[in-house]
């Protein structure tokens, strides 16, 4: 009869990692919105497809209620470095 192993985890290194996981996500988001926006920047000033970038850019999400009001302005950019980000963490 085989018996089951039962896997302690080491918490502290569990929350190091957890850390770690949610900076990098975070900081890969933030790099994704600002290359996005500079490539928005470089594409209008070089005069090409200025439509492309009303149609790539995005207005703020969020909520607003009388007593407090929260937007974030997500963009392409910011889902694309999020998820490769997280791809990219996910193997370590």
């Amino acid at each position: 009869m085989a018996t089951k192993q039962l896997t302690y985890y080491n918490l502290p290194h569990m929350r190091k990692k957890t850390k770690l996981y949610i900076y990098s996500i975070a900081a890969g988001c933030a790099a994704g919105t600002l290359l996005w926006e500079l490539l928005i920047r470089i594409m209008l000033a070089a005069g090409f497809a200025p439509g492309l970038a009303e149609i790539l850019s995005s207005d703020p999400v969020g909520f607003d209620i009388s007593v407090i009001a929260l937007y974030i302005r997500i963009n392409p950019g910011t889902v694309l470095a999020g998820l490769a980000t997280w791809l990219f963490v996910r193997k370590m």
